[in-house]
């Protein structure tokens, strides 16, 4: 293609040349060598159209479209996973649109298998208007409402106190003061599952920097101290906590809490 366009260009050249030397001829009155111009102007202009021609090329096909990739069907465990998140978002949603400061968690950490089995799932809540549990009422992997819970402690205080009979004591005669203490302290098991989730929720961030920092020291473990904990006897319901935000190697100790991790 390019050398077509060089002789193109000669011819070219050579027409303009030749018609200089031809007005030339004329003014001098050459006659004969000005028919021998004006000849050669016209085969140089014969050459020029013939290389100004458009010669037709032949294109070549294009390569075939590759057939189109097959999608993959969802398997069912796809299908389960896709509810359990879409469950999820559903409790966030009505949690937030209730209590927009709302935070919550399974309550058994096998919910999930539980969804599936149809039995009944609850929820942890945190900054729910006073509210610590909840039902959430699932049908056909669709949540149709949270039922919550309220406090009852207080409620279980006064039932105990108004139905215990003490043994020197007829029915309806006034409990004393102690006695309450009694029921109180012996009937009524303290639930520190609330305490641990709000305090995890509260250190957990800082208990991954703590974790990262010891790794990059070649550390294999972290102790949160006594002096960092709540009372001691919720030293085993943060450690489920812990397990349930993916700190495994939680284990109770005199002096704390210590958290194993691998390298």
């Amino acid at each position: 293609m390019k050398d077509r366009d060089n002789e193109r260009h000669y011819a070219y050249e050579a027409m303009v040349i030749m018609g200089l030397l031809a007005l030339l001829l004329y003014i001098t009155r050459l006659w004969p060598i000005l028919l021998l111009v004006i000849l050669g102007i016209f085969i140089a202009a014969l050459r020029l159209l013939f290389l100004s021609s458009k010669r037709i090329e032949p294109l070549e096909p294009l390569p075939a479209l590759p057939e189109p990739q097959k999608l993959k069907e969802p398997s069912e465990q796809d299908m389960q996973n896709m509810a359990y998140f879409l469950i999820q978002k559903r409790i966030t949603e009505i949690l937030l649109s209730r209590f927009p400061d709302c935070r919550w968690i399974w309550e058994n950490a096998y919910a999930k298998e539980d969804i599936q089995k149809g039995n009944k799932v609850y929820v942890l809540l945190n900054k729910a208007g006073g509210y610590r549990k909840g039902l959430v009422v699932i049908q056909n992997y669709h949540v149709c409402d949270i039922i919550f819970e309220p406090e009852k402690d207080t409620q279980t205080l006064s039932e105990a106190t108004s139905n215990s009979v003490l043994p020197h004591q007829k029915t309806g005669d006034q409990i004393p003061d102690e006695s309450i203490d009694d029921v109180e302290s012996d009937d009524i098991p303290e639930d520190y599952g609330l305490l641990a989730f709000q305090w995890v929720d509260a250190h957990i961030i800082e208990l991954n920097e703590r974790i990262n920092e010891a790794i990059g020291q070649r550390k294999t473990d972290i102790l949160i101290t006594a002096e960092e904990l709540p009372v001691q006897a919720s030293w085993m319901e943060i450690c489920q906590e812990l397990e349930r935000n993916d700190l495994t190697g939680a284990s109770c100790r005199d002096d704390g809490i210590l958290i194993e991790f691998e390298q």
